[in-house]
């Protein structure tokens, strides 16, 4: 075997190196000793499908289209529409594509947004969300009648199982998707294998209120139970990289990365439509209560609570009902767009967007094109770098940009016309009142209490890969340039990551210089979409998830 990547999903250093400090992870410290490592920063939004699809193409969200689980539309004030993104627009452009291409036999294993599987030369085991979670998705077809059992993750399960199954279980499913791909690695003699390990960033989203006891939403008692699940999850997933390590030689190139890393759920929400209404950016009609919306939103609530398919009832309604359902729960049944420049662009923590309400895109556009929308747009930018919280003077926002400063392709255009990241006590949220900063509620904070931040890990040892060593600047859309140049590889221009070079010994960097290739890459035209009835189950999972509103 050449090349081994496993994915840990949501791993971040702030826990591995106190892990490491103190023995626990044994396999990660040698990686980390004998190898090189750096924060892999992720995609804006840091959420697992943009960040995922980044990783396999080494281009920006821009380019392949997609920045969360359902599909921007900027045309319409809720934001997006109600297609699930699934690998339509990755097929043919993945670095295992490219390998493929070149003779190398690739093994590809529960990877995220890789449903539905397409040709590759090798083997592929389609990651969440898919249809349904009993099945095994995969190419060839006939792989999966030889897979005894489920390797896909399951709505029914996040929602309906108790904490202490949640724990119990996410450790058995590092172990078998562990034990699939050594069976693969061994008996296919493959070139390149990839593996995503995803309960990390699962116990991370459930458990982190356990790790801290000055967590606003932590119990004493509970805690003692499950203070250290998301350890045990590090631990478990350390010790099957040192399975996988059994399998790799001295020659092997290993690589060990997260597609984001993981934090606390801020104390403070930032409601960036209350916001942008302190400064006269969006304005209110007289509110009038619709009792069948809210209404409905009271019962799909209602019945969220009780059944895992809230999606199975939300298929029923009428589009209209849902987009009307949809405008409430974003809290934008009552904005006068007619009097509106500016509103909030839904992201995902702790990115957030801002869109421009411009005439001809959307629907009651009041900014004129050109000189007008580019005032407005510099004003909140302006106004963003400025913003704190009253009280306590923080300043709420990190970064701010034009998404032309960090997107570009032909799906720019679907992106927010601004996108900013929180810092680190604030969440930017729906809600339009009199105060744009307000705490985070307690019942918030106990069922979501850990969320994703910006910075991945990158871990890679080999053969011309430095020795104990760290270097800065790594970007997840730098995966796929690097791995191509270390299977020896031309790059093609059309990626936007970079290879990596301060990973590797400079001597070899100058004998083998990275080379770049114009040769457009093509998708393969393989057909995969989906019936009505697919893409509705995989909506079901993601907001099963939790991914979904």
């Amino acid at each position: 075997m050449d090349m081994l990547i496993v994915g840990l999903d949501g791993a971040t250093f702030d826990i591995i190196r106190p892990l490491v400090h103190k023995g626990k992870l044994p396999h990660l410290q040698r990686l980390i000793e004998t190898g090189t490592s750096a924060s892999l920063r992720s995609t804006l939004p840091p959420v697992t499908a943009p960040a995922w699809s980044s990783f396999m193409t080494g281009t920006n969200p821009g380019k392949h289209g997609i920045f969360q689980w359902r599909t921007y539309d900027p045309t319409k004030y809720t934001c997006v529409d109600e297609s699930v993104v699934t690998a339509a627009r990755l097929v043919g452009t993945t670095f295992w594509d490219m390998l493929g291409s070149h003779g190398f036999k690739v093994g590809i294993l529960t990877v995220p947004v890789t449903y539905p599987p397409w040709p590759v030369n090798g083997f592929m085991l389609s990651g969440y969300p898919c249809p349904d979670a009993r099945k095994n998705y995969t190419y060839p077809s006939v792989y999966a009648d030889s897979l005894s059992e489920s390797y896909n993750f399951s709505a029914d399960y996040y929602l309906g199982a108790s904490e202490e199954e949640i724990w119990s279980n996410g450790l058995e499913m590092l172990r078998k998707r562990t034990s699939l791909a050594m069976e693969l690695i061994s008996e296919e003699n493959l070139d390149v294998c990839v593996l995503v390990l995803g309960e990390i960033d699962r116990a991370q989203h459930d458990f982190w209120k356990y790790r801290d006891p000055s967590f606003p939403a932590y119990h004493s008692e509970k805690g003692r139970t499950f203070r250290h699940v998301i350890a045990e999850h590090y631990e478990v997933s350390d010790a099957q990289v040192g399975r996988l390590l059994e399998l790799a030689s001295e020659e092997t190139t290993v690589i060990v990365m997260s597609d984001h890393g993981a934090g606390p759920h801020p104390p403070t929400y930032f409601h960036t439509n209350s916001w942008l209404k302190s400064l006269g950016l969006l304005e209110m009609r007289p509110y009038r209560p619709d009792p069948f919306v809210g209404g409905l939103r009271r019962g799909l609530e209602i019945v969220r609570s009780i059944l895992p398919f809230e999606e199975q009832v939300r298929r029923m309604l009428p589009a209209g009902v849902v987009d009307r359902a949809r405008r409430i729960t974003l809290n934008i049944s009552n904005v006068d767009w007619s009097r509106t420049k500016a509103y909030r662009f839904p992201m995902y923590h702790p990115a957030e967007g801002i869109e421009i309400n411009l005439r001809g895109r959307q629907p009651q556009g009041v900014v004129e094109p050109g000189a007008d929308y580019e005032e407005v747009r510099d004003r909140i930018i302006g106004q963003l770098r400025q913003a704190k919280d009253p009280l306590t003077g923080i300043h709420i926002v990190e970064e701010v940009y034009k998404r032309e400063d960090i997107y570009s392709g032909p799906y720019l255009e679907i992106a927010p016309d601004i996108v900013f990241v929180t810092s680190s006590r604030f969440r930017a949220e729906r809600e339009i009142g009199q105060d744009y900063v307000v705490p985070v509620p307690l019942k918030q904070l106990e069922t979501y209490n850990g969320l994703h931040q910006m910075d991945g890990i990158f871990i890679a040892r080999g053969r011309n890969i430095k020795a104990a060593s760290t270097f800065e600047g790594a970007r997840i859309m730098d995966v796929a340039p690097t791995v191509l140049y270390t299977m020896g590889l031309p790059v093609p221009e059309e990626m936007d990551g970079r290879v990596l070079v301060d990973a590797f010994l400079p001597s070899h960097v100058e004998a083998q210089p990275p080379e770049y290739s114009d040769v457009p890459v093509q998708a393969e035209g393989a057909d995969l979409s989906l019936s009505p009835e697919d893409e509705r189950a995989m909506r079901d999972k993601l907001r099963g998830l939790g991914y979904l509103s």
